[in-house]
């Protein structure tokens, strides 16, 4: 659950305005001269986060007009304004924080009367909620979850306790699995009080969550991209990237769904970041080597055209299209399995085979 609002931060959020790229620092709504936290100054230095300010500006607005519950849509922003600020001044974090409150803002997901009746979709697009009503306060209850390649699968009868608060408890008392919602506006966040274990589900899986009404087709879901997840720090370097890699861009933003950053080996002055898919880590992976002047050196684990597995190598250093760097062969030797390795940028030719 989100933490309880501060209306003293209220205004912090109705000042913001409108952005562009090209956009002065101080264009965040932020007075930017006295930014007084890490998260101010952090949304005047980066452009990304200016132009995020700006959008949410406007879709807060939107938002407002649209909402039959203005006073409960006003305390959940300031209560998304103190979990933003819990980010402090990380600025993938933060890029993260606006893209997911974009998402809840979404027309679709505000306009109209609330009903815990019907079907929700978290807004991350990876699990959905069936409540059906069955009268006296019960609702039939059915989630399914996912992380990766690994799931989960709850169901069972919840109860409403008020307006605006309902309550799972499984039945196997050693699996201690409960769930609390509560309504917001006209979302649902739900609040996993154990392990997704103790509910049945995968590793890395959870039910915790803010829902938006509709099934996830009608749904407006994040889709993430480099620049949003904060792996790549600057439009230009994203543009190159995705020059670089065509559409093999989406491969890698795919793969980075777990992340952690591994050390520059050859001494390139290169940032290593690591990604995989949780449950597919040996199946699906990526590494990603990247300077701040816009050098890259990605490889890609993925299936050819006939569905046999090989690495995918590229860089846009002259220097480095035909081989491999010490960080990233040392990376591919780390799985047991060896695959071939196709150079991308040097005609696709095949480097090595196992």
């Amino acid at each position: 659950m989100r933490p309880a609002p501060s209306f003293a931060l209220l205004y912090a959020c109705a000042c913001l305005i409108a952005a562009a790229w090209s956009a002065k620092a101080d264009a965040a709504g932020i007075d930017c001269a006295k930014a007084k936290n890490k998260n101010e100054q952090a949304i005047c230095a980066d452009p990304v986060l200016t132009v995020r300010d700006g959008e949410l500006s406007q879709a807060y607005r939107a938002a407002l007009k649209a909402s039959q519950y203005g006073g409960a849509l006003k305390k959940d922003q300031l209560a998304w304004i103190k979990e933003r600020d819990r980010c402090d001044g990380q600025v993938p974090c933060l890029r993260r924080a606006y893209v997911e409150r974009l998402t809840e803002l979404a027309p679709g997901a505000i306009g109209g009367k609330f009903d815990w009746n019907g079907d929700w979709t978290r807004s991350d697009g990876t699990s959905s909620l069936s409540l059906k009503a069955l009268g006296e306060g019960k609702y039939e209850m059915e989630l399914q979850a996912s992380s990766g390649a690994n799931t989960g699968l709850l169901s069972g009868r919840t109860r409403a306790v008020g307006d605006n608060e309902m309550l799972y408890k499984g039945n196997d008392p050693a699996a201690k699995c409960e769930l609390t919602f509560h309504r917001f506006h006209r979302q649902i966040q739900i609040e996993q009080q154990h392990t997704g274990s103790d509910c049945g589900a995968g590793v890395g899986v959870h039910f915790s969550g803010r829902y938006l009404p509709g099934l996830g087709e009608a749904v407006a879901t994040t889709h993430w991209n480099l620049l949003d997840l904060g792996v790549v720090l600057t439009p230009a370097n994203d543009a190159k990237l995705r020059k670089l890699l065509g559409d093999d861009y989406d491969a890698l933003v795919d793969r980075m769904d777990v992340i952690d950053t591994r050390a520059d080996q050859e001494g390139l002055g290169a940032s290593v970041t690591n990604g995989y898919v949780r449950g597919l880590a040996s199946l699906m992976r990526a590494l990603l080597m990247q300077t701040a002047d816009g050098r890259f050196w990605v490889a890609i684990r993925a299936d050819n055209k006939q569905d046999k597995p090989e690495l995918r190598y590229y860089s846009n250093d002259p220097a480095w299209t035909a081989k491999l760097p010490a960080t990233i062969d040392a990376w591919s030797d780390g799985y047991q399995e060896a695959v071939p390795v196709r150079l991308m940028s040097a005609g696709g030719r095949t480097l090595r085979t196992p």
